[in-house]
C-alpha cells in the first residue's frame, strides 16, 4: 500500500513539474516577459520583411513576396492588428500570412515594430 501511494504521488509531482516547465514560457525566457523580435522570428516575418534598425533582414530574394521594410511604419496599432490578422486590409490589400500568436504578442510585436525609427 505504501508503494501503491508513493508511486502514484511520485507521477503526480513528475506531471505536476513538466507542466510548470512547459507552461507556454520560451526556453531562456522569463514567464510573463514578451519578445517581440522573437515572436517577429518566430513567426517568420522576416521571410518577406527587414527590420534593419535591428540587423534583421528579409531571406527570401523574391520580388513576389517582398514585403516593406518595418521602419518608420505610420499605421494605427488598431488596423495593423487586424491587417495581420488578416481581418481588414492596408491600400486595399490583405496581408500574405495570418499571425497566428496570442494577442498579447500582437501588441508587443505591433509596438515593436512602431518603435522601430532611423
Amino acid at each position: 500500500m505504501k508503494q501503491r501511494i508513493g508511486l502514484t504521488f511520485s507521477i503526480v509531482l513528475t506531471l505536476l513539474l513538466l507542466a510548470v516547465l512547459y507552461s507556454g514560457a520560451a526556453v531562456g525566457q522569463p514567464a510573463g516577459k514578451l519578445d517581440p523580435k522573437g515572436t517577429f522570428l518566430a513567426q517568420k516575418c522576416n521571410m518577406c520583411h527587414s527590420v534593419p534598425t535591428v540587423g534583421i533582414e528579409r531571406t527570401v530574394k523574391s520580388e513576389k513576396v517582398k514585403g516593406p521594410d518595418l521602419v518608420n511604419i505610420k499605421v494605427d496599432a488598431a488596423v495593423l492588428a487586424k491587417f495581420l490578422r488578416k481581418q481588414g486590409e492596408i491600400d486595399g490589400k490583405k496581408h500574405g500570412k495570418a499571425f497566428t500568436g496570442s494577442d498579447e504578442e500582437l501588441g508587443a510585436l505591433i509596438a515593436w515594430i512602431q518603435s522601430q525609427k532611423k
